[in-house]
């Protein structure tokens, strides 16, 4: 009896020891998913990735709402729509209406251009007047401000100004006073026939069915094109746009009236896992992005750290490299629609909510158990070598998450392989996280987690090997549901984290070289690939004019140590050579590698590539705006210095 009794003291003293070694090696896990989809009242946007079509990739397609009832002109305030026939009639239509229709009002005059701001109404007669009238009359009465205005073809009211877009090309800002209205060309405005504004924005509609947008209050810019009819999801010609309840609104030539919104799976996200042990928190963070630059990255941190004391070396921020996502970075080599991102998406989209994953996650820490799993998957190919150079990492690391009760939570997972197809239809001119999200979603459903976080490897030189990316996600989803299956090993220990920068020298190009090189792509105007080598050539002379041709290119490993863990971030697009050789440094460890990391501003290629003149190794560097390549032997430097770091 005493026997049995001594035996059971020792198994509860056992079961004891066994939940306080567990609770010492648990982490505080917070994990966090937002949207990043961009807002209807950002009209449209460039999506990054494909240099192709050169006419843009734009992500605006218009909803057919009803009958536009003839109506050859519009504008709007507020949620309704004001608009004219051929006949100088005034009609207005309240788009929030269930069944919205054109409704007549009565005027005391015919008019031809229409504008609106808050309670007035502008119009230009056809008798070439401009006449301004109070909208709280039931009966529009007119009263003229101006005579003799000829040649206007689209008019505009926005923010208490005029603008006038004139047969001549002129584009003029009017100020109305007491005294009449004071006109200023403020720039060009070509084959314009319809304009709308919203915000600081212009938006012009010109004849041969582009779209376009420039800021006010700024004299001689140059427009910028978001749409054209692509045939998929802008299919329609239009004769007219106006902007109502921060909606872009038109008038087909079929005298339908269409609402603009993006074309969008609805799936572009940041997801940010918050790992905390002892005093030090580490924050691994996911983005639906092509890419970003330093900056911006820096900035995120910034604030990070100065809301939640979290230094900018344990946050790492990855990029997906979806093709299907509005462009974040300047790619200022490309055709203009591309060289800039839009200011509203990437600073009132983006950037805070990235910076609200992160805090959320951080607010959210729980006590959980980390667990470290890896297969192999067969989702790539290696796009551009052939042979024995033809490698392919086709490594997927799993970090699964587990409450105290053995509870599957969340989920993180990595490899490496472009998100690129489908690049044709439809699909091309669609926001889309393309397989990665489809990953997400199986693995989210078959397990019911409450978040999946995915992290692109070294996929520099990897392409699907399929074109439907339902079935790259489908194939990637039941790899990393196979490792769920199986025992994975609990990570135990500390949590460190470093950035280290790694300057490589670089030759430019000579003057009189780039002067060459331009002078031979000029001969070729209209070809994309010519083009885009003359900004190129334009780009790098600026920066000897300016002394400021840089003769280093920086790259940025990042080193997150989760106990036994060990994940190291690089900047730029990695070929997939550089996971495996990182990987050989520590044999015995768990190691993760990730490329796109905090900045993306060109390949990261192996020495097979640069002899090859690979893209990755060669022309990717002119569409990078990059001054120069790395040399050969960049692997072999990277490696080294990592090794030597030993974070």
């Amino acid at each position: 009896m005493k026997h049995n009794i001594d035996y059971l003291l020792l198994i509860i003293v056992l079961s004891l020891l066994s939940t306080c070694v567990s609770a010492a090696n648990r982490f505080m896990v917070g994990t966090s998913t937002v949207s990043i989809e961009p807002d209807n009242s950002i009209f449209s946007l460039t999506l990054a990735g494909y240099g192709f079509p050169g006419e843009g990739r734009f992500t605006l397609e218009w909803i057919e709402k009803g009958d536009a009832s003839g109506i050859i002109d519009m504008a709007g305030s507020g949620d309704i729509l004001y608009g004219i026939n051929k006949s100088g009639e005034l009609f207005y239509l309240e788009t929030q209406a269930d069944k919205p229709q054109w409704r007549i009002m009565r005027s005391s005059q015919p008019v031809k251009y229409l504008a609106v701001s808050q309670n007035v109404l502008f119009a230009i007669g056809f008798d070439d007047q401009l006449f301004q009238a109070n909208l709280e009359q039931d009966n529009i009465q007119w009263k003229s401000l101006a005579s003799n205005l000829q040649g206007i073809v689209a008019l505009l009211a926005l923010n208490h100004h005029l603008y006038a877009a004139t047969e001549s090309d002129g584009l003029f800002e009017g100020i109305v006073s007491k005294d009449g209205i004071i006109w200023d060309n403020i720039g060009s405005a070509q084959s314009v026939i319809g304009m709308a504004g919203y915000k600081d924005r212009l938006f012009a509609l010109t004849s041969n069915q582009m779209l376009w947008r420039r800021n006010t209050g700024v004299k001689d810019i140059l427009w910028t094109k978001i749409g054209y009819n692509n045939g998929y999801t802008y299919n329609i010609n239009i004769k007219d746009i106006a902007v109502a309840n921060d909606r872009l609104y038109s008038i087909g030539m079929d005298n339908r009236l269409y609402v603009g919104q993006h074309k969008s799976d609805g799936n572009l996200s940041a997801s940010a896992m918050a790992i905390k042990k002892g005093n030090q928190t580490a924050v691994i963070v996911g983005v639906d992005l092509t890419n970003f630059d330093y900056s911006l990255i820096t900035d995120i941190k910034h604030e990070i750290y100065q809301k939640k004391g979290i230094p900018a070396e344990a946050i790492l921020i990855n990029a997906s490299h979806t093709h299907f996502a509005p462009v974040s970075k300047g790619w200022y080599s490309w055709a203009e629609p591309n060289q800039y991102p839009d200011s509203l998406y990437l600073n009132q989209i983006v950037k805070p909510r990235i910076i609200e994953a992160i805090s959320k996650a951080v607010d959210q820490l729980r006590p959980a158990d980390l667990y470290f799993g890896s297969t192999t998957t067969s989702i790539g190919g290696n796009r551009c070598l052939l042979g024995e150079e033809a490698l392919y990492d086709s490594t997927v690391d799993v970090i699964k998450v587990e409450s105290p009760n053995h509870k599957l939570k969340d989920i993180l997972f990595l490899t490496g392989c472009h998100p690129v197809f489908r690049n044709a239809g439809t699909e091309c001119f669609t926001i889309s996280a393309n397989f990665p999200a489809v990953s997400r979603n199986i693995i989210q459903d078959m397990t019911g987690v409450e978040n999946t976080l995915f992290l692109q490897g070294c996929a520099g030189d990897i392409n699907p090997i399929h074109e439907d990316f339902h079935k790259t996600g489908s194939i990637l989803a039941s790899d990393v549901l196979k490792v769920l299956e199986r025992p994975t090993d609990l990570l135990t220990g500390e949590i460190t984290y470093a950035i280290d920068s790694i300057l490589i020298p670089i030759e430019p190009w000579s003057i009189e070289r780039i002067e060459t090189f331009k002078k031979e792509n000029s001969m070729y105007s209209g070809n994309l690939e010519a083009d885009k080598n003359v900004r190129w050539a334009n780009i790098m002379l600026e920066q000897y004019k300016k002394g400021t041709m840089p003769h280093h290119l920086p790259i940025y490993v990042q080193t997150l140590n989760i106990g036994n863990w060990k994940l190291i971030g690089l900047s730029h697009e990695a070929v997939t050579q550089y996971g495996m050789e990182i990987r050989k440094l520590w044999p015995d460890k768990h190691v993760s590698i990730a490329g796109y990391c905090n900045d993306v501003n060109s390949y990261l290629p192996a020495a097979s590539h640069i002899k090859a003149q690979t893209y990755e190794g060669y022309n990717s560097f002119f569409w990078y705006s990059q001054p120069g390549f790395f040399p050969e032997n960049i692997l072999d430097t990277v490696v080294s210095t990592i090794k030597y770091n030993n974070r």
